[in-house]
């Protein structure tokens, strides 16, 4: 794995860190005098040669090495560089804010014989500066110090030496997954699969893209459609509710991180061998790169664990969304809503009766409509229309379910595109008052029976001229 971190990351600081009154200040050096201050040394992050650390998390050091800094074992794709601007910015400049004691005898009365942490800093020009530091001030909070073989004890403050109090892990990136600068989730990520223990079947969701001709012609089965769920059936995509899911995806911070440079066998021991919840996704990165990611999740307490393919790195965190995707919500209520244009015709077939409806569209931009060949008034069509692709369930999840016997109506649309397979909705009978709707072969859910009966009455009243109820 790549260690190095990228030149720019101290190279291209052209600033130092300077202590004025114990708050360092990273910008120009601009020299004052506080007598209450003692400096050390003030350098400039760049001339660091090595950072040695050792506390109680353990040792670990940073180093420059050809182009670039090493941060110990940690590949240079997981340091958090934020958190290294800061721990090298303190590392060159060091002041105390007074003397605590001088020539002191009794170390142990300020942790010195038993330090928290010591901090040795190497520069290019060859000069060594090597800090001590003790217990902590118990009022203000600050830490007791000392320098090099400077016998007197000096009191440091808090928000500089806690850089040095932490574990190395600190300064690993706690982003999990990638942010995105597009305006909404469905705009960044192409195409996503939920699968895992927690899933019945994978879940998919993919955006209809000129890219992806096969996607293209599913999602003519629901007109203008930007995104279509898979699962056992094909559905047109509840953006609400998949601005939700997806968007929980991305941008996901650790709250803590478990281990890093995991091998595949470690990832096995904890259990990612067989996650609770995978997600396989594409992104896109610029306008010509998209990028494949991979997040396996593991139940951890409350929270869980988390990994991305090829990282090593496991994380903590909350629980996101998408840990409880439901599969009903993703799916929008209405089964199909092709466009008119993109049709053949569309047929209603129902007690041994055969209904073939089409329309087409006239040189002087009219329409003219026709049921079995004979015309029609072209607004009884379009109410015939609005009622046919208003077949929509009430979101209830039909598992495992059986149909028997013959359909009740079976409704046929046949594409002007003959690579467009026809979408065939059987109606049978289900529970009280509620028809089970097969798509495709696929039946997930069901509907009001009263679908039925305002069909059958909306085609008596069609081929009598008269005007169709299109509320069932």
């Amino acid at each position: 794995m790549e260690k190095k971190l990228l030149r720019l990351i101290i190279i291209g600081l052209a600033v130092c860190a300077v202590l004025t009154a114990a708050v360092i200040v990273v910008g120009n050096i601009t020299n004052k005098t506080d007598s209450s201050v003692k400096v050390f040394i003030d350098r400039q992050p760049g001339e660091i040669r090595s950072l040695k650390v050792a506390n109680g998390y353990g040792n670990y050091e940073v180093y420059y090495e050809d182009d670039g800094y090493v941060f110990d074992d940690m590949p240079a794709n997981i340091v958090d560089e934020e958190g290294f601007f800061e721990l090298m910015n303190h590392s060159c400049a060091f002041g105390a804010l007074r003397v605590v004691k001088e020539n002191a005898d009794d170390l142990a009365l300020y942790g010195m014989d038993a330090p928290r942490s010591i901090v040795v800093v190497t520069f290019n020009d060859g000069e060594t500066f090597k800090l001590r530091i003790g217990a902590e001030e118990t009022v203000t909070g600050n830490y007791y110090g000392m320098v090099n073989d400077d016998p007197n004890v000096y009191l440091f403050a808090e928000e500089d030496m806690l850089y040095f109090l932490v574990g190395k892990q600190t300064y690993i990136s706690t982003q999990v997954t990638p942010a995105s600068s597009a305006t909404s989730p469905l705009s960044a990520i192409r195409d996503i699969t939920f699968s895992g223990a927690a899933l019945e079947k994978p879940i998919t969701v993919k955006a209809v893209l000129d890219s992806d001709p096969e996607t293209q012609l599913l999602a003519k089965s629901f007109g203008p459609a930007t995104h279509i769920v898979q699962m056992k059936g094909v559905y047109e995509l509840d953006q609400t509710y998949g601005i939700e899911i997806l968007g929980s995806v991305l941008d996901i911070q650790a709250v803590d991180v478990i281990g890093y440079n995991m091998s595949d066998n470690d990832l096995t021991k904890l259990g990612f061998d067989e996650p609770y919840m995978q997600v396989d996704f594409s992104m896109k990165k610029d306008a010509e790169t998209i990028a494949d990611y991979q997040l396996k999740l593991i139940p951890y307490g409350e929270f869980f664990l988390a990994t991305m393919k090829g990282s090593g790195i496991v994380f903590v965190i909350n629980p996101p969304a998408f840990v409880t995707v439901d599969y009903t919500k993703l799916c929008m209520r209405w089964f199909l809503a092709p466009l008119r244009k993109d049709l053949e015709n569309v047929t209603v077939e129902y007690g041994g009766s055969r209904y073939v409806f089409t329309s087409e569209d006239t040189e002087n931009g009219d329409i003219k409509a026709y049921v079995n060949g004979n015309e029609i008034s072209k607004d009884l069509f379009f109410s015939f229309y609005r009622l046919v692709t208003s077949a929509a369930s009430d979101g209830l999840y039909l598992e495992d379910t059986v149909n028997e016997g013959s359909p009740l109506m079976t409704i046929t649309y046949n594409y002007l595109d003959k690579s467009k397979a026809p979408d065939v909705m059987n109606l049978y009978s289900g529970s009280v008052r509620r028809v089970n709707v097969e798509v495709n072969g696929v039946t997930e859910f069901d509907m009001k029976a009263s679908f039925v009966d305002a069909m059958i009455n909306a085609i008596q009243n069609i081929l009598a001229g008269e005007p169709i109820e299109e509320n069932w």
